[in-house]
């Protein structure tokens, strides 16, 4: 399994009383592609810091390609992030002043795949396949438009050949047309490069592109240990 959740529980310091995760049992199968559909403020974005190793969970099993992130320091757990998987942000979070080449150099500076001789080519060769144009590699991302933001976030997502990819919403800010064409795109290359997709979203209107459609309120229930 990609991922294996067992008696997971999680709550916020500042809010101990009010539970956000609770998962008796959960599991992602290697190369399916989920979509996680739930409402806003249910839980979505921290079950994904918790698959990514950016929260740790005091209660449960969290085992991320066989390895158990509950049982690793704040530090193993950015490394093995930074190694095995990729992440698109909502907001892409992307460093403004930074430009494409660069934004996508520095993920890939903390990765054990990092490429010293063939990086600058490999970006250049994943930037090309997302279609964003030459012209446009070294300006500031926040001089591009969402769009090429969006290509960008998935280039940095994707260079260091991730064995899972998670997605938290990035389709929300865009428009129908937009939204498809950022779907074809995300789910031929995770076809290509046999990626596990772990993609969350309240539109499900987005499910047709899924081999899986997971409702956030059938895995999590917190109100059963509020």
């Amino acid at each position: 399994m990609i991922i294996d959740l067992q008696n997971v529980q999680f709550s916020y310091p500042e809010t101990p009383d009010k539970n956000i995760l609770n998962i008796d049992s959960w599991s992602v199968a290697k190369s399916e592609q989920i979509l996680i559909y739930g409402s806003s403020g249910t839980g979505k974005s921290t079950l994904l810091n918790v698959l990514s190793g950016m929260l740790d969970v005091p209660n449960g099993k969290v085992s991320v390609l066989g390895q158990r992130l509950d049982q690793m320091s704040t530090r193993q757990r950015d490394q093995f992030r930074a190694n095995h998987i990729g992440y698109v942000f909502q907001q892409f979070n992307l460093i403004p002043y930074l430009d494409a080449i660069d934004n996508i150099q520095l993920a890939n500076h903390f990765s054990k795949h990092r490429k010293r001789e063939t990086i600058r080519k490999d970006i250049q060769e994943l930037l090309s396949e997302l279609n964003l144009s030459s012209l446009d590699w070294h300006k500031a991302t926040s001089k591009l438009s969402i769009g090429q933001q969006q290509r960008v976030a998935i280039a940095r997502a994707l260079i260091n050949n991730p064995e899972l990819l998670i997605a938290d919403e990035p389709t929300s800010s865009l428009d129908q047309q937009n939204r498809d064409k950022f779907m074809s795109l995300l789910m031929s290359l995770v076809a290509e490069h046999n990626i596990s997709l772990l993609f969350v979203s309240h539109d499900m209107s987005l499910s047709r592109y899924f081999n899986r459609v997971d409702t956030l309120s059938d895995i999590n229930k917190p109100e059963a240990y509020a």
